[in-house]
Parts: structure tokens; sequence; C-alpha cells
């Protein structure tokens, strides 16, 4: 009997189109919000102002098909954690174990709640992502009221949007992907949401010893590794990930090349978000490829000097490689059940002895 080889099929899931409800004009809505603080801020002229509330608007990520009533509940839910963990971090910038600490402990309490209350993609990713961005982010006590406000106003912005777009178009139709349900035991949750903690402050201290300028950046290719539901997705998604951003890095070169006028930088952005909200739950990697060019692109926006490009996309892609790893082991932890429910035993064994000494 004539056995076919299954190699041709081993990497089809880099090519695979995936088929999806999200309409069109969901997209549309993400590139408005984001592009929207953009322009305020460079037509006030404070660009870092308007690519920091252009973090709070990734709000809009979080609109589910629930009633309205609901959907603007979770919005706003969602707003608040989001402007609470760039708060609680910001405030331990001033040391990088301390940091890392904020951004461990933040991580651990977003994969613990999301996963408890059953929150849809994008779940954890852009709690967790806020958190690593402000623990690097210079630290000055007296701007971290305006830091935080203005993602609060980016936020409330994305809130203000979704409720026009729930109003007018969207009511009850499904836009998001539907959520998933797990049946997990008890302390499962406890020790998935700890090693994620582990693992993303790990993130910065090894971002912080290599002496990277930008550490976030390993922290988001980490966080968005283990979104895997089980270990062979989490391989896919790192394939996705250092392939998506290789060619990501020559689209922003070409980008780059024409060395575009401010404005165009954040039409660019814009345009940007839409095809990544278009293909992120198509294909992952060829979204990757655009969000590779939208976080060099943001830095150059939101700055008032020019960077050097080539430095710019040579600590991205490393930064991706080593986050992209990391994340990789992270995802062999989570999904390696005999890991876990040793953990497991130890972490229930530890929690009775605890009540006994209690009494």
């Amino acid at each position: 009997m004539k056995v076919q080889n299954p190699a041709p099929h081993r990497f089809q899931y880099l090519l695979e189109f995936k088929q999806t409800d999200r309409k069109w004009h969901f997209p549309f809505l993400a590139a408005l919000c984001v592009g929207s603080c953009l322009y305020i801020g460079y037509f006030l002229d404070k660009p870092n102002y308007g690519a920091l509330s252009s973090l709070g608007a990734l709000t809009i990520l979080y609109f589910t098909s629930a009633p309205i009533t609901q959907r603007m509940i979770h919005l706003a839910v969602c707003a608040f954690g989001i402007i609470l963990s760039f708060a609680v971090s910001s405030f331990f910038g001033f040391n990088i174990y301390f940091a890392a600490l904020s951004v461990g402990i933040v991580a651990f309490l977003a994969h613990f709640i999301t996963s408890y209350f059953k929150i849809p993609p994008p779940g954890n990713f852009f709690f967790i992502m806020m958190a690593s961005m402000a623990s690097t982010y210079k630290f000055d006590l007296e701007m971290i009221p305006t830091r935080v406000g203005l993602v609060a106003m980016g936020a409330i912005l994305s809130c203000s949007f979704a409720f026009l777009y729930s109003v007018f178009i969207a009511k009850s139709k499904v836009v998001m992907v539907p959520r998933r349900s797990f049946n997990k035991r008890r302390y499962t949750k406890f020790v998935e949401s700890a090693i994620i903690g582990f693992f993303m402050a790990l993130t910065l201290v090894v971002g912080h010893l290599l002496e990277f300028k930008n550490t976030y950046w390993i922290s988001i290719a980490t966080v968005a590794i283990i979104q895997g539901r089980n270990f062979e997705h989490v391989r896919q998604r790192n394939m996705h990930r250092i392939l998506g951003t290789f060619v990501g890095i020559g689209f922003t070169w070409l980008i780059l090349f024409f060395n575009p006028e401010k404005i165009f930088i954040i039409l660019i952005i814009t345009v940007l978000q839409f095809l990544i909200e278009f293909f992120v739950i198509r294909n992952y990697g060829l979204a990757v490829i655009f969000i590779t060019p939208l976080t060099i692109l943001l830095v150059e926006a939101a700055s008032e000097v020019h960077h050097d490009v080539e430095t710019l996309m040579y600590a991205r892609l490393l930064d991706t490689i080593i986050g992209s790893l990391l994340g990789l082991t992270a995802g062999f932890f989570l999904h390696h059940q005999k890991i876990i429910n040793s953990i497991e035993k130890n972490v229930r064994y530890s929690y009775f002895q605890f009540k006994k000494l209690k009494k």
C-alpha cells in the first residue's frame, strides 16, 4: 500500500485563509479609532500624545456581538482594565526589577480574570501589552497622570465610536469570533496565570540584561505567541510571527525609502490598522506582515526627531525572535499537561496546608 507523504501539508497553515463572519466595516472602525487619535495629536502638534491615546483606542478590539447594553458594559470594563494595567505599571518604571514584577502581576491577573469570565479574543493580550509598554517608558512621576489620561481619552473615544457603530450599523450583528468555552479544574487557571506572569516578567529582565531599548517588543511577541489554544497552535503562531516579521521588515524599508511626511505616516498607520484587523483572524502571518511596519511607524509618528530606521528595524526583528522563542517555551509549559498537573497538585497541597495552619 502506498503511503502518502504528509510533508507538503505540514506547512499548509502558513497559507491557510480562514473563513469568518467579521464584516469589512469593523476593521474600518478600528482604523478610525486609532487614526483619529493620531490625527488629533498631529494637528495639535503633540504627536507623542496622539500615539499614547491611540493605545487606549485599541479598546475597540474588545467589541462583542452581545446586545448593545451588554456590549457597552463589556467595552467600558475592558477600557477600565486597559487604563488600570497601564497606570499600575507606570508607577513601577523607576526600577527594571520592580517593573518586571508589576508586569508579571498584571499578566497573572489579566489571564486569570479573562479566562474565568471567558472573555473572547483578544482576551488578556492588550492588558498585558499596555502594562509592558508602560513599564518601559522613561520614569517621570509628574508625567504619569498625563500619560494615563491620554490612554483614558483614547479608550473613551473608542467607546463613543463603538456606541455610534452599534446604534447605526452593528446593532445585533456578529462581528467577532464567538467565545471559546473552557472546562478546567479549579486550580488550572491559577497555574496557567502564574506561568504567564512569570514569563512576562522574564521578558523585561531578559531585555534589560541584553541592554535592549524597546524591551516591550519582546513582551508583545511573547504574549502574542502564547495566545495559541494548544501547543501546535502556539508553534504555528511562532512560525507566523517570525516569518511575518521578516517580510514586514522589508515592507517597512520600502515605505520609509520614500521618506514620507508625518501626515502620510499617520495615513499609512491607519490603513495598516485596517489590514491587520481584516487579516488577523483569517491568516495570522499576513497580519504580522502589517503589524511590523505599524509598530515602527508609530515610533516615527510619535517622535519629534528622526530615528535611525535601520537600527529600529534590526531591533524589532531581534526582539521578535527572542520574544517568539520565549513564547514558544511558555507555550510548552502551558500545554504540557503533566507539568500543569504537577504544579496544580503542589498548589492544592499548599492551599490545604495553609488552611490547617489558620485553624
